[in-house]
């Protein structure tokens, strides 16, 4: 009978250590360079295969990786890469802006693109995400023109780093609250994904803003943020356990709102088309 139970303990530790397993690595560095490039690049048939762009693609994967996900000393051949590619102002090493564990790392750099300018982050924290943001911009700036427009150079930055935030959302298991990751939508300090999105998108695309697309695009990530806002005001600023499936479900529509607009959105824009198209 003893052995039994043991075997029984055993068998549930390992379903539990399995199921802790999935639910942490089951979203990887390839599931976020996905949600990116179907962002970015719906357009294009194969992409990820096309070798005249095949070094701006991985520019802005490396990039994004270390100034979002890098931690426990990984992301050296990005940071060589991005040297040879030509970016500059790159950290020395990546002890400049290493995390030793990965929820240190996201407590520090999934809170939001002017993330240094909020008093949650100590010194270090701080530091680390000012030097790891600029690794992005320095990224989008040398493959780009933003012809002297250093907000369209901002915004483009910060659509990509939003991006990842919000495909980290939906691969979540359970619900964050904003100390952990910046929350969808529905705070009234707007300091969340869904008025970010729509703060950098008008940036972005100032000269499309009569365009029927560019109002759907605003108008379907307000209507998800009053939905989400719905949720958080329901149970006190928070979301609770039985909501969270249409708090993910709503989350979803926001990528899926990108994922079918943007892409010929940029495809407009002449920063973009020139390198792309």
């Amino acid at each position: 009978m003893n052995r039994i139970k043991k075997l029984i303990a055993l068998i549930s530790a390992t379903a539990f250590l399995l199921a802790n397993y999935s639910s942490t690595s089951a979203f990887n560095r390839h599931d976020h360079d996905k949600y990116m490039i179907d962002v970015l690049f719906k357009l294009f048939k194969n992409v990820e295969n096309d070798h005249s762009i095949e070094k701006e693609i991985q520019a802005l994967e490396s990039a994004s990786y270390l100034c979002i996900d890098q931690y426990n000393g990984n992301g050296e051949s990005d940071l060589v890469f991005l040297e040879q590619y030509g970016v500059k102002d790159l950290p020395s090493s990546i002890s400049k802006i290493d995390y030793t564990a990965g929820y240190n790392h996201r407590r520090a750099t999934h809170r939001g693109w002017d993330g240094e300018s909020t008093a949650v982050y100590n010194t270090t924290d701080r530091e680390r995400w000012v030097i790891r943001k600029s690794i992005l911009l320095n990224t989008t700036d040398e493959i780009f023109d933003f012809n002297g427009s250093d907000a369209k150079h901002d915004s483009f930055s910060a659509l990509i780093y939003y991006i990842h935030i919000l495909g980290d959302r939906i691969s979540d298991q359970k619900y964050y609250s904003e100390a952990e990751i910046m929350e969808v939508g529905g705070r009234t300090d707007k300091e969340d994904i869904a008025h970010e999105l729509i703060h950098h998108i008008e940036i972005l695309f100032s000269d499309q803003k009569y365009t029927n697309k560019f109002i759907h695009v605003i108008s379907k990530i307000e209507a998800y943020n009053d939905k989400i806002s719905a949720l958080y005001r329901k149970n006190h600023n928070t979301i609770s356990e039985e909501d969270f499936d249409e708090y993910k479900k709503y989350t979803e529509g926001i990528m899926e709102v990108l994922h079918c607009n943007l892409p010929e959105m940029l495809k407009d824009e002449d920063f973009f088309k020139e390198v792309f198209y």
